[in-house]
């Protein structure tokens, strides 16, 4: 059981419980973990970028922009084939329903949420003002 796991089978009862039965339920849940992954991913290039002084994105913009679609990409196929094909629902599904300590993998998996965020808003921050979060003093 992993933190992954835990927010796609939650986040597919949500969805279940909002919208009802329409037959995408399984992969919407796994573009949400997607999503998550993809913000971390995002976040790691503006850092690489940042540390070599914005060179990707002000040189090799094309270079970057296909760093950042074929990373994507890798991550949603990655992402569909271990959550979605050949019955990875059902067993994911189990796996979660047979937990006993519900609780704590409830507040891992809002805590990895909030760090995600919080990661993406910093490496946003950095990417746009630079490591300097004191002035001259």
């Amino acid at each position: 059981m992993n933190v992954w796991k835990y927010i796609y089978i939650k986040f597919f009862k949500i969805r279940r419980k909002i919208i009802g039965y329409d037959g995408a339920d399984e992969f919407a849940a796994m573009l949400f973990v997607a999503f998550l992954d993809m913000f971390l991913y995002f976040g790691i290039l503006i850092l690489i970028d940042r540390l070599v002084d914005n060179v990707l994105l002000k040189k090799y913009e094309p270079f970057f922009l296909t760093l950042y679609a074929l990373g994507t990409l890798t991550i949603g196929w990655l992402r569909n084939r271990s959550m979605c094909k050949g019955g990875a629902f059902e067993r994911i599904r189990k796996e979660v329903e047979a937990e006993p300590r519900k609780m704590l993998w409830g507040i891992l998996s809002i805590l990895y949420i909030i760090f995600v965020v919080l990661f993406f808003l910093f490496c946003c921050y950095v990417g746009k003002n630079g490591l300097r979060f004191l002035g001259p003093l």
